[in-house]
């Protein structure tokens, strides 16, 4: 059985875990790169390859053709496209501000959705980890996609989940500080996030919901094609990645 695991190992040793709707050549690339910078390869160069999967392009398609029709993340299309501009008006710190409750919104209806349940004592974490699971289980059970790729993804997220995006925020080793609780907990300041790579990662979880989502939905598991709507908004990006750079800043 064909499995992503060395995928897997690569991006989450790098607090990052394997990302749908990106082709097999890029995570490749990725890949070799963070091997071959042998431990060093740091932040900053990791949001420069997520910088490239999440282009206004591909923002823009996955804004007007994806989440829109996606079960349980449709509810929060409005909500997501605001963050996705502010990122491109370099508003990053109320981007993510904005996604982490889409991505528990999202995640408890789906979790309700396949009767998965968490006590309050395990907290939302746990929910992810189980949602992750059944998912795996649905996967083998019913021969859904190629499955050992599958459970390499849901492993990687649950990963994730559990040493970054959940974990206690004074245990977040990472630079980044990508985390749930230092940001919606105002443990964070100014200085600990609000860079691309926060809203790369918060941005990739929503993503990973559309995948999870699509499981049990007539939705590709491939990325959307572009549309004349999508191109529209991806000018639109570009315009507000203009205006983003020319804002002033406090001082």
């Amino acid at each position: 059985m064909s499995t992503l695991d060395h995928y897997k190992q690569a991006f989450n040793s790098v607090g990052w875990f394997i990302p749908p709707y990106v082709t097999m050549g890029f995570l490749s690339n990725l890949t070799k790169t963070i091997r071959d910078h042998a431990g060093t390869f740091n932040q900053q160069q990791l949001e420069s390859f997520l910088a490239q999967i999440y282009s206004p392009g591909n923002l823009a398609v996955m804004v007007t053709e994806r989440y829109p029709i996606t079960p349980y993340v449709q509810e929060y299309k409005e909500i997501i496209s605001e963050a996705v501009a502010a990122h491109f008006l370099s508003l990053d710190h109320v981007a993510v501000a904005g996604l982490m409750p889409v991505i528990e919104g999202a995640g408890r209806r789906l979790a309700d959705s396949r009767a998965v349940a968490i006590t309050r004592r395990e907290g939302i974490g746990s929910l992810f980890e189980k949602l992750a699971e059944h998912c795996k289980e649905d996967a083998i059970h019913n021969n859904i996609g190629a499955v050992g790729e599958i459970l390499s993804m849901m492993d990687s997220f649950i990963e994730f989940a559990r040493r970054n995006l959940y974990i206690d925020s004074s245990s977040y080793m990472g630079s980044d500080k990508t985390n749930r609780h230092g940001i919606l907990h105002g443990a964070y300041s100014d200085a600990d996030y609000g860079t691309p790579v926060n809203f790369y990662k918060s941005i990739g979880a929503v993503d990973f919901l559309c995948f999870v989502s699509a499981f049990r939905a007539s939705i590709s598991w491939f990325a959307p094609e572009p549309t004349n709507a999508s191109g529209l908004l991806a000018a639109h990006y570009a315009a507000c990645i203009t205006t983003g750079k020319a804002r002033p800043r406090p001082a």
